[in-house]
């Protein structure tokens, strides 16, 4: 009797893990397509955005995505960015408190990778609306990613990313910026 259940367990957790693959393979198709969207849009601007800080050209920057995480947090993903935004833009402050906030926020729902992801992200669809009110910055990319790495020492997100010495470090160069092919990397 022992060993017929200890086999089902085992068939029931590999079937488990077949269907996470699987839920995983269909959320980062999903969502790789509408990437791969902003991606095409970006290659239809004339010209091409480029960061007016590093000079970091927006084919440059598609070549760092993050991974994506897990079809958990991606079926949430969409939802958190909204939330994040509207959050950071009526918690206000400048911009890259705003974009502290928003990657703190996103990372105390959901995990690091996600916000590191919609950062990413949210600098694509900046580079990809061919908008002159827009524009593509890795500094709010590296502002994002600080907040997020902020979140699980953090109660407030707005209390840690408009303190005067987290303001000091989004003001100038970041320090905890990881430099790969003029790419700010996180993992």
């Amino acid at each position: 009797m022992k060993r017929k259940l200890l086999l089902c367990a085992v068939f029931v957790s590999a079937f488990q893990s077949a269907n996470a693959g699987i839920a995983d393979d269909l959320a980062s198709s999903f969502f790789q397509k509408k990437v791969d969207e902003l991606k095409s849009s970006a290659m239809k601007c004339s010209p091409l955005e480029t960061d007016p800080t590093t000079k970091l050209t927006v084919i440059e920057w598609m070549t760092v995505q993050p991974p994506l995480p897990s079809w958990q947090m991606l079926a949430n993903i969409e939802e958190t960015a909204k939330e994040a935004r509207s959050h950071a833009q009526s918690a206000g402050g400048s911009d890259k408190v705003r974009h502290c906030i928003a990657g703190c926020f996103i990372a105390k729902k959901l995990d690091f990778k996600s916000a590191a992801l919609v950062g990413w992200m949210k600098e694509l669809q900046d580079a990809s609306d061919c908008s002159k009110t827009t524009s593509f910055e890795k500094r709010d990319y590296e502002a994002t990613v600080f907040g997020a790495k902020a979140a699980e020492k953090n109660n407030s997100c707005e209390s840690f990313c408009k303190k005067p010495s987290t303001l000091k470090m989004l003001n100038k160069k970041l320090k905890q910026t990881y430099l790969i092919n003029k790419v700010f990397r996180v993992f």
